[in-house]
């Protein structure tokens, strides 16, 4: 069996055509690192958050590992890859997935601008950054990338993420 980790992801805008390669941070969140890579490739609906400010994230279904608290964050910045648990009572956008009431869901959120802050109107939703980014030029257009989701909308959008 190969015991090699992964050192990238790739975090995209499969529309947009867009997208910044990320280091997993096995350093700081090697539980989540693990509970994530499991569940590679992810290919979802982005929607764009409502609360968090600069944030681009899809949502899956709890994983079978829950990694819990490690490199916690409240206030992310760009080219963080964080991954947030969310109970029962949290906003979800509409066409989300179904919320399975015992276990809840996971959002797999990419943050690309300065300004965000993770305590909204259903609690503080603190996570776990995961992957951290590599370039800032490549931050920089997903960041334009992300913010015309903001302004022109989700529809027919996909975030994804691989590994690399």
């Amino acid at each position: 069996m190969n015991n090699v980790k992964p050192k990238f992801v790739r975090v995209g805008l499969r529309k947009r055509g867009v997208s910044t390669r990320l280091k997993l941070r096995w350093d700081k969140s090697p539980r989540t690192c693990a509970a994530v890579v499991k569940r590679l490739p992810i290919e979802n609906q982005v929607w764009h958050a409502k609360y968090a400010n600069n944030e681009v994230y899809t949502l899956v279904p709890m994983f079978s590992e829950d990694p819990k608290g490690e490199w916690r964050c409240l206030y992310p910045g760009p080219g963080d890859l964080m991954y947030l648990p969310i109970e029962t009572g949290f906003f979800l956008p509409p066409d989300a997935p179904p919320m399975d009431l015992s276990r809840g869901l996971v959002d797999v959120a990419y943050f690309y601008e300065r300004g965000n802050n993770l305590a909204g109107p259903s609690g503080t939703a603190l996570g776990n950054i995961f992957a951290t980014a590599t370039s800032i030029e490549e931050v920089e257009s997903m960041s334009e990338a992300c913010s015309d989701v903001w302004f022109s909308g989700a529809t027919e959008e996909k975030l994804y993420i691989l590994l690399e």
